[in-house]
Formats: structure tokens, sequence, C-alpha cells
């Protein structure tokens, strides 16, 4: 009898130990398999991704106009900006899925590297005042938020119809943010520059690239003074606007963009506000056709 129980023991414990080896089995036959076809399983899951969480649908007068980038700013989060007029002359009207499908992979492998300072719009208070509202956004940038717009226009010397000199807004930008109302050899300070050559590759492009690069990657914005006719179609007159961002081609090594906030209240956007897209040759040759100094940097 005892020669029984024993036999009956020896039996469970092979049972016992043969589920523990069939446990095992299923536990690593799942994982062996993932290994395998790891790379296969990647795109089954983001070929899923697509078909279950596609993007919300825009309205045909915003896709016209739009272009959707993904890239990183500053605190590297993705967002949409304004297009520029290049951009949106080349847009396809129609996109097949595939072509569709190949853009997007593209512009997740070749990211577009922007860099935006983060100021704040303010329109101007006077429909002259877009050199006080411009350097006011300047300061207020910079921690300086105690001078207004009237203030720093009784300052420049401001007036109606004509608005302001950009020797005099500079002038008051200097003494406001840095104690002295011109910078002398290598002191700190605004300075300003005329471009009169916005052909692509000529020095003017070359130069306003590489300090516009320099300043923002700094933290400090830009002052821009353009032909307004060229920008904005329909009106006249010169215009300054803040200048606070950039964008850089695929390989890194260019300027492709140029971002600026717009402080005029008639060409405020109901998606963007005030920001404003050009290429830096829209930008230049905008500029080269005033009659003043045409940016700071």
């Amino acid at each position: 009898m005892r020669k029984v129980h024993l036999f009956l023991i020896f039996l469970a414990l092979l049972g016992l130990s043969g589920c523990t080896e069939t446990q095992k089995e299923s536990q690593t036959s799942p994982s062996s398999s993932r290994k395998v076809t790891s790379a296969s399983s990647t795109t089954v899951s983001v070929k899923t991704k697509e078909r279950t969480e596609p993007n919300p649908p825009m309205p045909a007068e915003v896709a016209e106009r739009l272009k959707i980038k993904e890239g990183r700013t500053e605190a590297g989060s993705q967002e949409t900006l304004p297009s520029s007029k290049q951009e949106q002359a080349s847009m396809p009207v129609n996109t097949q899925p595939s072509q569709s499908l190949k853009q997007e992979s593209s512009s997740k492998v070749n990211q577009v590297i922007r860099k935006l300072l983060p100021i704040p719009l303010k329109l101007q208070e006077e429909w002259y005042f877009c050199a006080p509202a411009t350097v006011h956004m300047m300061l207020a940038s910079r921690g300086v938020v105690s001078v207004s717009q009237h203030q720093l226009a009784k300052e420049m010397g401001t007036y109606n119809p004509y608005g302001t000199h950009n020797r005099d807004a500079i002038r008051v930008l200097n003494q406001n943010l840095f104690g002295y109302p011109e910078p002398s050899g290598n002191q700190a300070g605004y300075r300003l520059a005329t471009v009169t050559d916005a052909r692509p590759g000529s020095e003017d492009i070359r130069l306003f690239k590489e300090r516009v690069r320099k300043d923002i990657d700094d933290g400090y914005p830009l002052y821009y003074t353009f032909n307004v006719a060229q920008i904005y179609p329909g009106k006249s007159g010169e215009h300054n606007v803040i200048g606070v961002g950039y964008e850089l081609t695929a390989d890194g090594n260019d300027i492709s963009a140029i971002y600026y906030l717009d402080p005029d209240t008639h060409v405020q956007d109901p998606t963007y506000g005030g920001l404003k897209k050009l290429t830096p040759e829209e930008l230049l040759a905008a500029m080269a056709t005033c009659g003043e100094k045409n940016y700071a940097w």
C-alpha cells in the first residue's frame, strides 16, 4: 500500500512539472515571435493607427491657404503655422493617398526646424503707432514693461500722418533697454542696417540671415521695416513689425522662412493673429524699396 502511495505521489510530481514547462513555453513563444516579426509588426501598427485615428476634417477654405508641417519649436512641440506666399502657391490641390503617405513619412524623417520667440502680440493703439507698438513688444520681451506705447511715441517724436523715423525708434529702444541711445564699438545694442540687394545669394541676404539667426538664438527679436504694398496688396506706405523667428531648410544649413508679428489691427488672422511668415527673399524685396534704413538687429 505504501508503494502505491509513493507511486501516486511520483505521478503527481511529474504532472506539476509538465504544467510548469508548458506555461514557460506559452510565455516565451510570443516574445520570440515578436523579435522575428518586429519590423513588419511596426509597419502594421502604423497603418492601423492611420486608419483608426484619422486627422479631423479641415474646412476647404482653410486647407487651401494653410500648409500643415511637423516641426519643433524652442519648446520642442509640434504646431501649425502660417505658410509663406511661395508655399501657398506650390500647394497641391488634389493629393493621392499614396503621395500623402509618402509626404508624411518624409516629413517625419526631415522634420522642419524652427525657432520662435514666445512674444505676446500687442496691437498698435493708434493707426500710425506701428513703430511704438513694435518697440513696446521688443522691450517687453526683455522684461521692460513699464513704458507705454504713448510714452514711447512721445520719446520717438511719432506724429500723424507720417509715423516714426527708424533712427528715432531704435534710439529710444536702446535707451530704454541698454541705458544709452546708440552702441559704440562692441557695446550691446541694436544697430540699423539697410538692404539694397534682395536677389537670392546676395551679400545683403547672407548677412541678414546670419544676423537673424544669431539674434533669435540669443533671445533678441528684430525690427523690420517694409513696403506695405508688396506684402499686403491694396495697401500703401512703410510699416514696422517685430521679427520673432525663423525656419531652417531640411539640412539645417540655411533659413527658408522668416516669422514676424504685425501689430496692425487690419491684418490680423482669425487663426494666427498677427503672426506672419515670408521667405527671406520676399521680406527683403519689400524692405529694399523703403526710403530709410530698413531693419535693426
